[in-house]
């Protein structure tokens, strides 16, 4: 099977694709002892034979075959660039993969100061179809944010938002963003933490949105690709071989048919929504609109259908009788009180006889138990005893009178 002779190069380890172009635009690449620098050149790996430099043909290009598919998950740190080579001696994620003999490269973007999931692969299929905007994998970050993100916030994120140009003066015009999967999984004082889904993450785009909303980003985390490849385990710095069934998951997840699977999953998911919200809306029209019997000795002429389903109306009683009202028909019982806790008396001790504790009902029970000992007046027999004993020490003998 032929392919394009820049990708097989790259493929091989020799260099970066747009490298390997301009090396074959150089002269500086040989197909089968004939320098090709028309391009497109595709070449058949199998048959033909491919030297880099041919000054060197016998040492160094000849027998060129293509490096072992390797695939690896990088938790990166912050600080990091994403990029195979930095002009400016940055630090970058391939000096992250000690220990790799092949050349692998990120795939997708992740800004610098964020940190998180990031494949590294020498699979350049592989990373073109998790990059295309066309399959849509999906990528779920933490994100922390300042302030507190309110619900309008919310729904103007999952609409989509207009953003200009990253850099003003710059050519392209302005973008709508793609609705986010967004919900908050956390608020602490002044800051809130938001899980965002993402299927075509934009360079920044998240950052942009927040800063768009006034809530810049403090920290952005990716902490999966696809749904199922986490960071969970894997230290900030480290990486991992992705095993057989996660590549082989990858491949599916980035095919055309999971694509269209997925997309149409959706739909009739969305309209099942629909119709059982119009199902709904129906049977409360349904509801509304059926008609009501009039109450009384009119509505028992009506239709079996209608008055089965009224309350039936309160028959009228004998005339000349007074009827109880509604509520002397129930019996009134009367709310029992509340009795209070008791205060603890202690019987020895400084407080002796003394309460102590208890709820403020006791206290006020104890309060009215005790106001009433002091008040009370042994009570006597009847009157005839008081207006004798009054007489008997009254200077007028029987002519005193009682009060009364």
């Amino acid at each position: 099977m032929k392919t394009r002779l820049q990708r097989f190069l790259a493929d091989c380890g020799v260099a970066s694709r747009r490298q390997c172009e301009q090396m074959i635009l150089s002269g500086r690449v040989t197909v089968n002892g004939q320098v090709r620098i028309d391009m497109p050149v595709l070449i058949d790996p199998e048959k033909d034979i491919i030297a880099v430099d041919h000054e060197n043909v016998g040492t160094q290009a000849q027998g060129l075959h293509e490096q072992k598919k390797v695939y690896f998950l990088l938790n990166k740190p912050k600080g990091i660039l994403v990029t195979n080579n930095d002009p400016s001696n940055r630090k970058t994620v391939n000096e992250l993969m000690a220990g790799i003999k092949e050349r692998v490269f990120p795939v997708g973007r992740l800004d610098m100061d964020s940190r998180g999931a990031l494949i590294m692969t020498n699979d350049g299929e592989l990373a073109n179809r998790l990059t295309h905007p066309r399959y849509g994998i999906e990528k779920i970050y933490i994100v922390e944010v300042d302030g507190r993100l309110g619900h309008d916030d919310l729904e103007k994120i999952k609409r989509g938002m207009w953003l200009g140009p990253e850099r003003p003066g710059s050519a392209g015009g302005a973008v709508k963003t793609d609705r986010f999967r967004i919900k908050v999984v956390g608020r602490e004082r002044g800051r809130s933490i938001l899980e965002v889904h993402v299927g075509e993450a934009k360079n920044s785009e998240i950052r942009r949105v927040m800063a768009r909303l006034g809530h810049p980003v403090r920290d952005l985390n990716r902490v999966a690709i696809g749904g199922k490849l986490t960071t969970k385990g894997l230290d900030v710095g480290d990486f991992r071989a992705l095993t057989d069934a996660e590549v082989k998951w990858l491949f599916h997840a980035s095919s055309a048919e999971y694509h269209t699977q997925q997309k149409s999953a959706t739909q009739s998911w969305y309209e099942q929504k629909e119709m059982e919200k119009e199902r709904k809306r129906l049977d409360r029209e349904a509801e509304e609109s059926r008609p009501v019997a009039p109450r009384g000795n009119a509505g028992q002429h009506g239709s079996a259908a209608a008055t089965s389903t009224e309350k039936p109306a309160r028959q009228p009683g004998t005339p000349g009788v007074p009827q109880k009202s509604r509520h002397e028909e129930k019996e009134f019982r009367p709310r029992p009180e509340r009795k209070g806790k008791k205060p603890f008396v202690p019987k020895t001790g400084r407080n002796a006889g003394k309460p102590l504790g208890g709820n403020f009902l006791g206290k006020q029970r104890l309060e009215r138990e005790l106001s009433n000992q002091e008040t009370e007046v042994p009570p006597h027999e009847d009157a005839e005893t008081i207006h004798a004993e009054v007489r008997a020490v009254h200077p007028l003998g029987d002519a005193a009178k009682s009060d009364e």
